[in-house]
């Protein structure tokens, strides 16, 4: 799975990598502070006020258009838990903020990124960062566990409003009977392998939910369509398969914006071909 020889761990134990390498998840880790959580929520608060639709509109590369958000990506204890599992050299491949409001029936259906993401080898790891108390209540990630050891799930399609992810892609035949809730207080996050099947149920209760995903990669993760853009978050970039994102630290807030609206289109656009080869 993770392919090259890692350093010394940083904050991990060899259990925990072990365990990580067994089930493909990991949790909960203390990644921000309660108030830093809050202050995240007003952000997406305002930004909902002044743009008329909440932050989970923005389909890709979200990080980049907040300044708290973008800071959270450069933390310690977030990149030294990633580099533990991918090694010193990270990109993030895209972000999103995922937002349930209550009693409203949206939810993520059973999935795998590896299957639209287009990368080569599958050596993604998603961070999940609970920006309010993540409960079984209120709609919190669920894994099936050791589902990342084997190929691809095929998906389909077909569309529906309530279904937060952008094309709907769902597993519709699985065993879900091992499904584990990944419960998380506001601050902490879990980590998770792309290949692992994932999801969400609807909110039942009456405040919003709210969680940032953050996916990074490995340096030498190649884009099997394309040549696009990542962001270096940590270490040097030798192998250079990607362009490097215009980020807050790099570029007008205009320019992220345009770059990150042309992203969201084109990774909707059906013309644009995502990883064909899926088995299952």
């Amino acid at each position: 799975m993770i392919r090259q020889a890692l350093p010394t761990p940083k904050v991990l134990s060899e259990e925990q990598t072990e365990l990580f390498r067994e089930n493909g998840h990991l949790y909960p880790f203390d990644g921000i502070g309660a108030d830093e959580a809050a202050a995240l929520c007003a952000d997406l608060e305002t930004y909902e006020k002044t743009q008329g639709h909440n932050a989970t509109a923005i389909i890709t590369k979200s990080h980049l258009l907040f300044s708290r958000a973008f800071a959270f990506t450069r933390r310690a204890a977030i990149l030294d838990a990633v580099e533990d599992l991918i090694g010193p050299d990270i990109l993030i491949f895209s972000s999103r903020f995922w937002i349930k409001p209550g009693c409203d029936g949206s939810y993520v259906s059973w999935h795998q990124d590896s299957a639209y993401f287009g990368l080569e080898p599958n050596e993604l790891v998603t961070v999940w960062l609970a920006l309010t108390d993540s409960t079984i209540e209120n709609g919190c990630l669920r894994v099936i566990p050791r589902t990342h050891l084997g190929e691809t799930y095929s998906h389909d399609e077909t569309p529906d409003e309530k279904n937060l992810l952008a094309r709907s892609q769902s597993i519709e035949e699985i065993d879900d009977s091992g499904a584990v809730d990944l419960k998380l207080k506001a601050g902490q996050f879990s980590i998770h392998h792309e290949r692992l099947v994932h999801g969400s149920l609807p909110n039942e209760t009456d405040s919003p939910r709210i969680g940032l995903g953050v996916f990074f990669m490995p340096t030498h993760v190649r884009s099997t369509l394309d040549r696009r853009f990542a962001d270096l978050a940590r270490g040097t970039d030798t192998y250079r398969h990607w362009d490097h994102d215009p980020t807050p630290e790099t570029a007008s807030a205009k320019e992220v914006a345009a770059h990150v609206e042309a992203a969201g289109r084109r990774y909707i656009d059906p013309n644009f071909a995502q990883e064909t080869i899926l088995a299952h």
